[in-house]
Order: structure tokens, then C-alpha cells, then sequence
């Protein structure tokens, strides 16, 4: 039982002990450990300036906009402190040169006062004591002329003495004042590369912000013209497929929809995803795609709609049955007619840039009984 309850007794020492044994290694593995976030921040703010923003998705753009907002408030501390640096040197600099200046003063009066007294030695000499005792019946009287001239020599000695001191001193805060002159500099030196960081930044940040800007503006203006369109759409797509029952033409009648069996109708990033975005509702998703590249049926059907509408542009819609639909946008040039059939993978259009578009991409929705599916739902 002691051996046992000693065991953790002995544990919490040994954790004291290593808690308590290095507050220096503690204090290097924070610093290392802020030099890595700092690096970290800067890679990702490197990555976001780099970023394209025509080719880049809704959320990258966003989020390299949000690194570089970081990155610039990171540059714009730093700045702050660098400047505040050079003031500090600054100041110092200032007081190096009151305190050089104040010696400089102490060493031309010093000088003075030695100049002075060599003139006054050299018109008055001095009595040698002895001659002073020679001189003067009062033994009293010569003893204290001695002292007086010896007194007068060690001021003189004093002076020079201080002199060489103060010109000691001149040296050394010159030495002084150069190196903080030179910190000055070195300073300077490193606040000037922080401004440019910082400038750099901005510069990278205002780019991707006027083109995230510009996609919310667009985004904004093709979902309004959409959703201008939207009953209508959803009209049109309902009105074809009863068209269809009744003629008896209906591809799936058992009635099923499933996302099983779709492919993609091109191939590139999605820019733009399913849902709500910037106060909007996005009917579908945006596939990046440069103009000219062939969009392809992502299942078999019949087209019920080739045409434009101004907010889809160019525009294939296709009925797979059951009510299950997809409609193809902003096609630079339309491959199939109204009624045709179409088979999985079979080319049936462009990419393009047509109606309200912030650029060549493929807008695809998938559509049940008219009303707008993620299509994410249903690829594979």
C-alpha cells in the first residue's frame, strides 16, 4: 500500500521539477513557437497573393482576402513597432549629443582655465618654498606662502587632470553617439522594409478585394436576374414534362430520381457552390471552364428547352424523367435543338459567358418538379 501511494507523490515532484527546472527552455519554445506562426501567416498570406482570382472559388477568394487582411495587420504592427523603434533611437541619439555637447563646453572651459594659468605662470612665476624661506625673517609667513603655492599647484594639476578626463569622455560618447547613429540607420533600415511589406500587402489585398467585389456585383445581378426568372423556369419545366406524359414519352416512367448514374458535364473546379452566397440564392453550381470547351449530357434524356433567357444566357435544359431536369448556362454556342434525344457524355453545347455571368464557367442545376437540387446531391 506505501509503494502504491508513493508512486504518485513521486510523479507530481518529477513534473514539478521539470516545470520548474528551465524557465528558459520555456521562454525559447514560445519564441520558437511564434516564429513558426509567423512564418505560417506569412506562407498563407504568399499562397493568397498568388492566388487567380478568375479561376479561384467563392470561398478561396474569400478566404485569401482573409489572410491578407491578417497578413496586412501583421505588416502594419510590425511597422508600428519599427517606427517606434527608430523614435527610441532617436532619442537616444539626442541625448547622446546633449551629453557630448555638455563635455564639449566642460572641455573649452577646462581648457580655458588651463590656458589662463600657464599665461599667469609664464608672466608671474612662481617662488621656489625654499626661496621663500630665504627670503623672509618670519618663519610663520614662509610657511604659509608655501602652502598657498602649493595649493595653487595641485588646483593647476586638478584642471589639466579634469581636461584629460573630459577628452576621455569625448571619446567615448562619440563612440557612443556613432553607434547610435548607426542603430538609427539599421533602423530605419528595417522599418522602410516593413512599410514595404506592408504596401505590398495592401497592394495584394486591394487587388483580390476589388475582385471579390466584382464577383459579389455580378453574383448578385445574375442571381436577381435568375430569380426574376425563377417561376417562369420552374413553369416552362413543369409545362414540358406534361407534355411529354402525355405523349407517352417519358424516360423513367417508373417514377424513380436518383442521383445515380450522372456524370460530370465538364471538368474543373467548382467556383461557385449550391445555396445562399452574399445574400443571395444560387440556383445551382459554377464550373470553371474556359470558353469553347464542350459541355457533355450528364444522362441520357430529351431536350425540352434550347434557347436563351437573359439571366441563363444560352441555356439546354434536359428532362431525364420522373421530373428530374438539368439545365446547362451560359453557353457560348448551343449543339442540340429542342426535342432531341441525347445520350450520357454526348456534347450538347459550349462554355461560354452569355447573360449575367462573371466570366466563362458552366452553371449546371439539377431540378426536381421544377424546383432547384443541389447538384452535388447527384454526381458522382
Amino acid at each position: 500500500m506505501r509503494k502504491t501511494s508513493r508512486l504518485p507523490l513521486a510523479a507530481l515532484v518529477l513534473a514539478l521539477l521539470v516545470l520548474l527546472a528551465s524557465p528558459a527552455q520555456a521562454a525559447d519554445s514560445l519564441s520558437s513557437a511564434r516564429k513558426k506562426r509567423d512564418a505560417a501567416r506569412q506562407r498563407r498570406a504568399e499562397v493568397a497573393a498568388k492566388i487567380n482570382s478568375l479561376k479561384a472559388s467563392d470561398d478561396e477568394l474569400d478566404k485569401a482576402v482573409a489572410d491578407l487582411t491578417k497578413q496586412v495587420n501583421a505588416q502594419q504592427a510590425a511597422a508600428d513597432s519599427a517606427r517606434q523603434a527608430v523614435e527610441a533611437a532617436m532619442a537616444a541619439v539626442a541625448a547622446a549629443d546633449a551629453k557630448l555637447a555638455e563635455t564639449e563646453k566642460q572641455i573649452g572651459a577646462l581648457r580655458d582655465a588651463v590656458v589662463k594659468r600657464a599665461v599667469s605662470a609664464y608672466i608671474r612665476p612662481r617662488s621656489e618654498p625654499f626661496g621663500g624661506v630665504v627670503s623672509t625673517d618670519d618663519l610663520g609667513e614662509a610657511s604659509r606662502r608655501d602652502s598657498l603655492l602649493k595649493h595653487v599647484g595641485d588646483r593647476d594639476r586638478d584642471v589639466v587632470d579634469r581636461l584629460r578626463a573630459a577628452r576621455l569622455d569625448l571619446v567615448e560618447q562619440q563612440a557612443e553617439l556613432k553607434k547610435a547613429r548607426d542603430l538609427v540607420a539599421e533602423r530605419r533600415k528595417a522599418e522602410l522594409a516593413k512599410l514595404s511589406g506592408v504596401q505590398k500587402a495592401l497592394a495584394d489585398k486591394a487587388r483580390l478585394s476589388d475582385a471579390l467585389e466584382s464577383r459579389i456585383r455580378e453574383y448578385q445581378a445574375e442571381a436577381d436576374a435568375v430569380a426574376r426568372e425563377e417561376s417562369g423556369l420552374v413553369a416552362l419545366i413543369n409545362s414540358k414534362e406534361r407534355e411529354r406524359a402525355s405523349r407517352g414519352g417519358d424516360i423513367a416512367s417508373d417514377g424513380r430520381v436518383s442521383g445515380a448514374g450522372l456524370i460530370w458535364p465538364v471538368r474543373g473546379p467548382v467556383t461557385s457552390g449550391f445555396g445562399y452566397r452574399w445574400g443571395r440564392m444560387h440556383a445551382g453550381i459554377d464550373i470553371g471552364a474556359g470558353t469553347g470547351v464542350p459541355i457533355k449530357a450528364a444522362k441520357g434524356g430529351v431536350v425540352t428547352f434550347s434557347g436563351t433567357m437573359s439571366g441563363y444566357g444560352n441555356v439546354i435544359i434536359i428532362s431525364h424523367g420522373g421530373g428530374f431536369t438539368t439545365l446547362y448556362a451560359h453557353q457560348s454556342r448551343l449543339g442540340v435543338g429542342d426535342g432531341a434525344s441525347v445520350s450520357q457524355g454526348q456534347v450538347i453545347g459550349y462554355v461560354g459567358s452569355t447573360g449575367r455571368s462573371t466570366g466563362p464557367h458552366l452553371h449546371f442545376e439539377t431540378r426536381v418538379n421544377g424546383n432547384a437540387q443541389d447538384p452535388r446531391r447527384y454526381l458522382p
